[in-house]
């Protein structure tokens, strides 16, 4: 079983704004909580939605906006949590 589990919740709209062009390849996130692994997204998202990330070890959950334009997040920095017993 992966560590990780990345669904997309979409809202079925195209971006409505220009990409930043200061990231034509996408943007590594890191709110930089240690510890953190290191989840690759599906690059770039379809269209406006959220990145949905759960962790199998610990139960945690984050979500990362994209907007289905090349400066999406590409990867972002999962804070690992204290399992919970």
């Amino acid at each position: 079983m992966p560590k990780h589990r990345i669904t997309f919740a979409s809202q079925n709209r195209p971006p409505r704004c220009q990409p930043n062009p200061d990231f034509p390849d996408g943007i590594d996130l890191d709110p930089g909580e240690r510890p953190a692994c290191k989840v690759d997204l599906p690059y770039p998202a379809k269209c406006i939605g959220t990145w949905i990330i759960e962790c199998n070890e610990c139960n945690s959950m984050i979500g990362v906006t994209a907007a289905g334009r090349p400066d999406d997040p590409k990867s972002v920095m999962f804070p690992c949590k204290p399992k919970v017993h």
